[in-house]
């Protein structure tokens, strides 16, 4: 009876282990949904940072506990976009602005919370220096007159260099 031998019969388990490997092995998509329309269309997604998710979410708290203080240059451009939920129009402004803008935004109300449900973090294919940060949240807020209006709330934060840049915000209401 002829058999194997040790080095051979090795030989022979690692190549059957390869295919065997290589059989199983799933490509793996690293780039997630595209741009449909616009200046970047036909660019897509990667995971960004989860670095840049918490200051996204981070800023969201600060604006409900009116942290006016966390608007610095150490969190901010010098100048930063909004788009609000009423209203098509980009608004450009300076931190201080942007100080008195949530500011304003708090004025009809006692307090304000939120539910943050989901935090993703993507970088665009047309600029890997960027993340878009979007965020989906249930918002309440308390008027002075004692009422209370709940909002669903889905935001994009776009964060470049650790730094806050802009916002855009969608609103459905109850």
């Amino acid at each position: 009876m002829n058999t194997i031998k040790p080095p051979l019969y090795c030989l022979i388990c690692f190549i059957l282990m390869l295919g065997c490997q290589q059989s199983s092995i799933e490509s793996v998509d690293t780039s997630a949904g595209f741009i449909l329309d616009g200046p970047n269309k036909n660019s897509n997604y990667a995971l960004g940072s989860n670095q840049a998710a918490e200051l996204a979410v981070s800023f969201s708290n600060a604006f409900v506990n009116k942290d006016y203080n966390f608007m610095s240059k150490e969190n901010f451009r010098d100048s930063m976009f909004f788009y609000p939920e009423k209203g098509l129009e980009k608004l450009v402004f300076d931190l201080d602005t942007g100080i008195s803008l949530i500011k304003s935004m708090h004025a009809p109300y006692d307090s304000i919370t939120r539910t943050i449900e989901e935090v993703i973090p993507l970088i665009p294919s047309y600029d890997n220096t960027l993340n878009k940060i979007m965020l989906s949240f249930t918002e309440n807020r308390y008027t002075k007159d004692g009422s209370i209006e709940t909002y669903r709330f889905f935001e994009q934060h776009y964060i470049q260099d650790n730094k806050i840049i802009g916002v855009r915000k969608w609103v459905q209401s109850e």
